[in-house]
């Protein structure tokens, strides 16, 4: 069987999906990990130009499972 990967922006709520997968008899293959993104956000003029607006920042919380036999 494929394993389940966990992806929540909010740490409590990845808490939460992996309690109710484990309810189910899941077990964590890869442990609950923070990725973060930093990025560019950028907007276009009247010449079709882009430019740069700010800095984003960005992360979220994954979480890989499997099923137990």
């Amino acid at each position: 069987m494929f394993p389940v990967t966990i992806r929540r922006q909010r740490k409590y709520e990845a808490e939460q999906a992996i309690r109710d997968l484990e309810a189910r008899g899941f077990e964590v293959v890869y442990p609950l990990t923070e990725l973060e993104h930093d990025g560019k956000e950028f907007k276009r003029d009247s010449y079709n130009r882009k430019i740069f607006v700010q800095n984003t920042h960005s992360s979220c919380w994954i979480a890989k499972l499997r099923k137990v036999d």
